[in-house]
């Protein structure tokens, strides 16, 4: 028997053993000298490795290793990143802070998603505990880029964002809506919605804000934004209420006023109030002037609006595309 071999079948049948039991027992082999049959021992070791040598390499190739941290690895799930993993958005309503109940965060997914029917446009409102520091509306942008969102809307959206650790939010518009979106139209959105939000009136901070954007983008589409010189509110359904007003008001005073002219047929014209008056039924012993009536002017101080301090509540921070501030 071939030294190699004897070797190798050693080894097999001292695997069980150990590797220290084997690497003993091939020592003990070659201080004796044994390189052929002289041991029946070590001889029948050999015939029976020989007789299963096939059987005993294709268990030890499929067979699993010990300690083999490689294959342990590879059927280990990867973790996503925390980064990505924070900023993914699974609709139009992302409450990570819970400020809406789940009935108000269904109403206004179905807002967000009849204005994205309607005008091509997906609108957004994202609550967070923390973003994390810095300026809102980088984050913002940061999720409308790294999330994909605007795919639906060839990238025309707006989102709301509202950060409850420092009390921030932020309004950003994105593609096609940044037109409709304004300095002048967020800055006014801000100012309508910015008491609720102080309040804790979320769902009507948020349910204001999705249907100022819906006034929004239906002016844009018309050519017609709203602006400085086109403000919002002006020129359009106000005038028309007024003037249904003052129609509906003239028309029932006229109705009542000719009710009354048709009972006044018995009147006879007079010449002077002393025909009412019986003979010697009157007289004049003293005549007197009272003060009755005075007049008062009162001049409002004006207010000192230049308060200090930079980044407090109501203040509020544009540049192109955003706006943001504290509530």
């Amino acid at each position: 028997m071939e030294w190699k071999c004897l070797k190798e079948a050693v080894g097999r049948r001292c695997a069980s053993a150990g590797r220290g039991m084997a690497l003993a027992v091939l020592f003990a082999v070659a201080a004796v000298g044994l390189e052929d049959h002289s041991c029946p021992g070590l001889a029948r070791v050999y015939a029976e490795e020989t007789e299963g040598a096939k059987d005993d390499v294709s268990a030890a190739e499929t067979a699993p290793v010990p300690g083999d941290d490689v294959s342990a690895a590879e059927t280990v799930p990867v973790p996503e990143d925390d980064a990505e993993a924070k900023l993914k958005i699974t609709g139009y309503v992302q409450d990570d802070a819970s400020l809406l109940s789940d009935d108000e965060e269904e109403a206004l997914e179905e807002m967000c998603a009849g204005i994205c029917r309607e005008y091509r446009t997906e609108a957004y409102i994202i609550t967070t505990p923390d973003f994390g520091g810095g300026d809102i509306k980088n984050w913002q942008r940061q999720i409308f880029t790294e999330c994909g969102l605007g795919k639906d809307s060839a990238g025309s959206g707006v989102m709301l964002a509202v950060s409850m650790a420092e009390r921030d939010w932020g309004l950003v518009g994105f593609g096609a809506a940044q037109e409709a979106f304004s300095t002048y139209g967020r800055e006014l959105i801000a100012e309508r919605i910015l008491d609720d939000l102080s309040d804790g009136d979320y769902y009507d901070a948020f349910s204001r804000y999705l249907s100022m954007a819906e006034d929004y983008l239906k002016a844009n589409e018309a050519g017609k934004p709203y602006t400085e010189d086109h403000p919002y509110g002006q020129g359009g359904r106000i005038p028309v209420i007024i003037g249904v007003s003052f129609l509906l008001s003239f028309v029932v005073s006229l109705s009542i006023v000719l009710s009354w002219k048709k009972g006044m047929n018995t009147r006879v014209p007079r010449d002077g109030a002393m025909e009412y008056m019986k003979a010697g039924s009157f007289r004049l012993y003293r005549q007197t002037d009272r003060f009755l009536y005075h007049t008062v002017r009162r001049t409002k101080r004006p207010e000192n609006n230049h308060a200090g301090g930079s980044g407090g509540k109501g203040r509020v921070h544009s540049d192109r595309s955003g706006s943001s501030g504290k509530f």
